[in-house]
């Protein structure tokens, strides 16, 4: 969702303001009745992939007005002036727990309910292609899907096989993760370039605290299970592979893919900073360090508390190791693994 560039200017402005809504059905409960909320957005629950369907979870604890029906409808809002209000998704109540004035609740967006076979009435034709079987899905589950999906081979799955399961398949295939964004839509999450100077950036003036990995990740291959054979791009184990199943891969889409993601290379982090609503989980950024340099990051997940004052924690997820060794690092590696080697078979 867009904001304004007044909006982006207060939310990182320092000293600001908060002011906080929650409509639950027919009723708004705004600061006065707020103790607290978290919210948790995630797109790489492990480390960076492609093809995750990833839940959000909204809690909050309020001075309830009455106990509402599960699946009731809420939406957060947040706003720097109290005048632009800034919805932060489209959430449905899971879970209820009321103690006297006090209730709980525990809500989840649109993915959680997704996890459903397949309808017997999706049909041939529209099992044809991926573009024509998403949009049946989606029909489906009365979902709206916001973007663009690339034509590719699909087949009838396995039976047990989830609208979820296929949303993923085909998020895969397009080099992209799936979500629900904040205006409730699905959306896809493509990777289709490294990050740049031009990327988005983030000041470490908005931040309390930042950890990075010191050593930078890479894709160094992809590994696919079909369910009926392996497929490979470039290095087929070590901690630079990923490993996804999807059964509408082909080893040419693979190859499309590998080339699409072996640019990329970014920093694992995390960082405690102010609640900036406005950042997309599966997006890259530029974290701006203070002697003017960029750290390239992927923002895997953020999770967002308020209390009063409104702070998240980003993390960028990566399981990789650094760029290989050259020059004198590569010597001085050798080295090394030859002194362990003698250390190990010629104990003092």
């Amino acid at each position: 969702m867009a904001v304004s560039e007044k909006f982006k200017e207060l939310a990182l402005a320092n000293g600001r303001h908060v002011s906080c809504k929650i409509e639950v059905g027919d009723k708004i409960y705004y600061d006065d009745r707020i103790l607290y909320f978290n919210l948790s957005d995630v797109t790489h629950p492990d480390w960076f992939t492609i093809g995750t369907t990833c839940s959000n979870e909204f809690s909050f604890k309020v001075i309830h007005y009455e106990k509402p029906e599960l699946q009731t409808t809420v939406k957060p809002f947040i706003s720097f002036d109290g005048k632009e209000w800034f919805c932060l998704g489209i959430f449905y109540v899971s879970r209820r727990y009321v103690r006297g004035k006090y209730a709980t609740f525990v809500c989840y967006d649109k993915m959680n309910s997704l996890g459903v076979p397949l309808s017997d009435e999706i049909t041939d034709e529209e099992f044809s292609n991926t573009d024509t079987l998403l949009n049946a899905v989606c029909k489906q589950v009365g979902v709206k899907f916001s973007g663009n999906c690339a034509k590719h081979t699909a087949f009838k799955p396995k039976s047990d096989t989830t609208v979820r399961n296929v949303i993923g398949y085909i998020a895969a295939l397009n080099c992209a993760c799936a979500k629900i964004d904040k205006s409730g839509e699905l959306v896809f999450k493509e990777y289709k370039q490294a990050p740049s100077e031009e990327t988005q950036r983030l000041s470490v003036n908005n931040c309390f605290h930042v950890n990075r990995n010191i050593t930078r990740a890479f894709i160094g291959g992809i590994r696919v299970n079909t369910g009926t054979e392996m497929l490979h791009y470039g290095e087929s184990s070590g901690p630079s592979v990923v490993d996804i199943t999807n059964p509408f891969m082909t080893q040419s889409v693979l190859n499309s893919l590998g080339k699409q993601l072996k640019p990329f290379r970014f920093y694992g982090a995390e960082i405690k900073m102010q609640g900036l609503p406005f950042l997309e989980t599966g997006e890259f950024i530029q974290l701006e360090n203070k002697n003017g340099s960029l750290t390239p990051l992927v923002i895997s997940e953020i999770k967002y508390h308020y209390d009063g004052a409104f702070t998240a924690e980003l993390f960028s997820k990566n399981k990789y190791v650094s760029d290989p060794p050259v020059g004198k690092q590569a010597f001085e590696s050798e080295i090394s693994k030859l002194w362990e080697f003698v250390l190990e078979n010629h104990p003092q």
